[in-house]
């Protein structure tokens, strides 16, 4: 398949890296000539369970790139979505699907005004991707995919997107309720992410802490009203489950949140909690705990 991975972070590089070396035609397309530069020259190398796997890539601006591709991924952070799409827009053909794997509410809109509802695809991940430096990523065990249609329609190239997601190792499933996911994912992202922005802190840091545990519980709470407000039916046991599982397996982690206040880079707060905000005072269900952190979390560290 050619496929297209619009933002080559860690986990650009990632799914990027495994999709080539299943055999697939990748293209990464980012706006950072550095990155570019050094995925041309050293190629990627994935190490997961200690081992390594390299492969040579090819990367460019969009510019670089003129022919159709299959599939586009985007991975860019949810800020940069709509210029990111609207450079590829030569390289989407009449058969070709946009599939959105960020974080954050708004991206599968921009996607559908380019790509057409029918041919854009909408999906989480949980694989852990960190990058220790352009074309060298570290990802710890297991992980998984899931995927389903924008428009709500059984759609034929799922089938074979799934397949070739699994040839690459990158365990994925067809979902038929796909924004139950994405929001329970949101629910996580919203309390965990914001918070350890806000306080500094690691996930193990927060479970130890029955304070942060408290208002992690409050956003979560919130989240689901605006879900339910969304007519969109969430599992309050799935998302603590996948809190529980973080606080055991990923105590030492910075959120991802946290390592751009850290580098005081923008963060994604206004797309994650913001979104939930935002509709949630549409529909008369204000999440007071989650507009404060967001608030916060998107401030600019100086």
């Amino acid at each position: 398949m050619k496929i297209g991975i619009v933002g080559a972070g860690a986990m650009g590089q990632l799914f990027g890296g495994r999709l080539q070396m299943a055999g697939n035609e990748v293209r990464f397309i980012d706006a950072a000539p550095a990155t570019i530069e050094t995925l041309n020259a050293e190629g990627i190398t994935i190490t997961a369970a200690g081992v390594p796997r390299h492969t040579p890539v090819t990367a460019g601006t969009a510019a670089d790139f003129n022919e159709a591709l299959e599939l586009i991924i985007v991975f860019t952070k949810s800020f940069h979505t709509e210029a990111a799409v609207a450079s590829i827009k030569h390289l989407i053909g009449d058969a070709t699907f946009g599939l959105t794997l960020q974080n954050g509410l708004g991206n599968a809109d921009t996607l559908a005004g380019t790509f057409g509802p029918e041919r854009t695809l909408v999906g989480i991940t949980d694989f852990p991707a960190d990058l220790e430096r352009p074309g060298h990523i570290s990802t710890g065990a297991g992980g998984k995919v899931r995927v389903g249609t924008f428009s709500g329609q059984q759609e034929p190239f799922l089938q074979g997107l799934v397949h070739t997601l699994n040839e690459a190792g990158l365990t994925a499933t067809l979902e038929d309720e796909i924004q139950t996911h994405i929001w329970e994912k949101l629910a996580f992202n919203a309390a965990l992410n914001t918070l350890s922005a806000v306080t500094g802190q690691t996930v193990g840091q927060i479970a130890a802490s029955a304070a942060a545990l408290d208002i992690v519980s409050r956003v979560v709470d919130e989240t689901i009203l605006v879900a339910e407000s969304q007519d969109v039916h969430v599992s309050r046991e799935r998302i603590q489950a996948a809190l529980d599982g973080a606080y055991v397996h990923a105590k030492d982690h910075k959120t991802s949140m946290l390592q751009d206040r850290e580098a005081k880079r923008r963060t994604e707060a206004d797309y994650i909690g913001g979104a939930i905000v935002r509709l949630g005072g549409e529909g008369g269900h204000p999440a007071p705990v989650l507009s404060a952190l967001t608030l916060l979390a998107s401030e600019t560290i100086r």
